[in-house]
């Protein structure tokens, strides 16, 4: 039996200003796509047939992406995440595997454009960002 599993390393993580042309975000360590829920109502009322609650989905949220990276002071690459969320910039996005077929793609603004992390123990500087999704993921 063949494994149909993908390894992390080499997989990527890209933005957009067009849905185009994607430049990868350097020098990640891990993204992990979170949050991912769906609101209700509560609808129940005098007419309910049962004791129970009634829901109603009423909005679905796509959650959020965090990721880490090394920090490397002067990448523009980098920069360009403080500078999209000081604009709130409605970017695209891709989470690129690492078979290089198979991925996600939404839209996002930069929620947490990072801090800096530094430890006596660890050879860079390390940050983390968040990205918040609106409106709907793709998978391809």
């Amino acid at each position: 039996m063949s494994s149909t599993a993908i390894a992390g390393r080499g997989s990527k993580l890209q933005r957009s200003p067009d849905g185009t042309t994607y430049t990868t975000i350097a020098e990640v360590k891990s993204f992990q796509q979170s949050g991912s829920k769906q609101d209700y109502d509560d609808i129940t009322n005098m007419d309910s047939a049962s004791s129970f609650r009634e829901y109603l989905p009423t909005l679905n949220d796509s959650g959020e992406v965090g990721f880490e990276l090394l920090m490397y002071p002067g990448n523009a690459n980098q920069q360009q995440l403080r500078t999209d969320f000081n604009n709130q910039t409605l970017l695209y996005w891709k989470i690129l595997l690492s078979n290089g077929t198979n991925g996600v793609s939404f839209q996002a603004y930069v929620q947490s454009p990072g801090d800096v992390d530094v430890k006596v123990d660890k050879a860079a500087l390390r940050t983390g960002a968040k990205l918040k999704i609106t409106g709907a993921v793709t998978e391809f």
